[in-house]
This record gives C-alpha cells, structure tokens and sequence, in this order.
C-alpha cells in the first residue's frame, strides 16, 4: 500500500498561461469574497479570489488529472470542482515580507464536507527568493518541487504546511481546495 502526502506534476502550465491567468484575476476578481486565513497564523499576502467558472476553460486539465491522481495513489472520496467554488491567487511580496505560517486547510464548523487535497501552481511571473513551500509531516520538509513556475503540487491538506517570508521579489501561488465528505 502506499504511503504518500504529496503528488508533484512538474512544468503544467507554460510562462504564457501563467500571464493569461493573472490576467484572469485582474478581470475576474470577486471583492465581495473573502479569504478566511487560518485562525492564530501570520499570513501576509495580497489574494485575489474568484470562482471556477471563470476559470475552468483554462484549468479544467488540472482538475482531470487530479481526480486521476487521487483515484490512482489516494483513494480519498472528493468531488470535481463546481462553478461557484473559489480559485484564489496570493502574492506573497518582499515589501511586506510575505508569508504564511504553520497552518492546515480545513472546513469551517458546521460544514457538511471536508477539504481532502490543496492543491498549488507557482503562478509567479518573475524570480523571487525566499517564499519557500514546507510541509510537516515527522518534521518539516521542504519542497523543492514547487520553485519553478507552472509546477503544481497536490497534498493532504490535514497536513500542516507553510510559505516562508519572501525576501526579493513577488511569488504568486494559485490555490484550489478539493473537498469531499466529512471524514468518517
């Protein structure tokens, strides 16, 4: 059986996509939805929000190849994404330090399903240093495989992780949830 908390899938989307879906967010941006950080965690970043729907011409090949991912390796039970769930962008700027803190991605109390997978595209258009991806799972881990821009990396979202501060520069990371039913 196997034993994994992440799935890498290098190189997905090229420099030109990536431009494509800031400009994206620039036009599709939601000011009315709000982006709940985890409680007690610094998070310093900018992030635009939307939803699928406006989205979903371009991202559709990463939501196939998750459900593949996960049919394959994890076997958890989640849904596809629907047209009203949120895609966010965060800007993580060396002006501000940009970071988030140790944190797990999870439901709010009282709703009917759980986030199984979170699911990150390093969207950044230009270099930056710093702003680098751990996971803590028996310590804490750095992954290297989400440096580059256009890789994607899938993981547990019960796993806790964080975004260092970013010391030159801007990263851009796209986020998308994968929910499913509650854990039983």
């Amino acid at each position: 059986m196997k034993n994994i908390d992440y799935w890498f899938i290098p190189k997905l989307f090229s420099y030109e996509e990536l431009v494509n879906i800031h400009n994206m967010f620039e036009q599709n941006t939601d000011d009315e939805i709000i982006d709940i950080p985890a409680e007690h965690v610094t998070k310093k970043a900018k992030v635009y929000m939307s939803h699928w729907y406006k989205f979903k011409h371009v991202l559709n090949r990463i939501d196939q190849i998750v459900l593949q991912i996960n049919q394959d390796n994890f076997g958890f039970n989640i849904w596809p994404q629907y047209d009203r769930n949120i895609v966010r962008l965060n800007e993580y700027d060396s002006e501000f330090k940009g970071e988030y803190d140790w944190h797990t991605d999870g439901s709010q109390d009282g709703e009917a399903y759980d986030i199984k997978f979170t699911l990150l595209l390093n969207a950044s258009l230009e270099s930056y240093e710093g702003g680098k991806f751990y996971l803590f799972n028996a310590g804490a881990t750095y992954i290297d495989k989400l440096d580059d821009p256009g890789d994607v990396l899938m993981f547990k979202s019960y796993i806790p992780h964080r975004v260092t501060p970013v010391t030159k520069g801007k990263r851009h990371s796209m986020t998308l949830f994968y929910n499913g039913p509650k854990f039983q």
